[in-house]
């Protein structure tokens, strides 16, 4: 899903596509998109977490690190975490619904994977993938169709959320 954005950058670097969320279950990151900052030697230079080239302060440390090499005091002060996190069985009852969503769409059973994409949002509500995975499929007009539009965003997460709520 990234590569358009890497391509239409320009980028020249190596990016990983974490298809099946395998890095992000590892470290409990539940949103997108992230980034995992490695040096030459594979050593991790930033710790997992939210990346957006599009805020300026990220892209000068970023642009820093690459050209010296010198890892930006902000990214070794940072919250982000380099702990392995442990899923709670709520958790990896929704991954293996994503999974299993995943599988049904390279099927092309798009009703079916809807089907599990809400299963696991109920499941894991704070768990963006999920959450987004389950936009795109399901309204890719506004997932999909020209800038990222955050309002929209918010207000489907607000009506999801109150359905959450007048579920229970």
């Amino acid at each position: 899903m990234a590569k358009p954005w890497v391509e239409a950058s320009g980028g020249t670097y190596r990016s990983l596509l974490d298809q099946h969320n395998s890095i992000g279950k590892a470290y409990g990151v539940k949103f997108v998109p992230i980034g995992i900052l490695l040096d030459e030697d594979g050593r991790l230079a930033r710790g997992v977490g939210s990346v957006n080239i599009d805020q300026e302060e990220f892209r000068e440390e970023l642009t820093r690190w690459v050209e010296t090499g010198a890892i930006p005091k902000s990214w070794i002060d940072s919250d982000n975490t380099t702990e392995i996190h442990e899923l709670n069985g709520s958790e990896r009852e929704a991954d293996a619904r994503f999974q299993l969503a995943i599988i049904l769409l390279e099927q092309e059973k798009k009703d079916e994977a809807i089907i599990e994409l809400k299963r696991a949002f109920r499941l894991d509500p704070k768990n963006w993938l999920i959450r987004k995975q389950l936009w795109a499929v399901e309204l890719p007009e506004a997932f999909y169709d020209g800038n990222v539009d955050y309002t929209w965003q918010k207000e489907q997460m607000a009506r999801e959320d109150a359905a959450l709520v007048s579920e229970s």
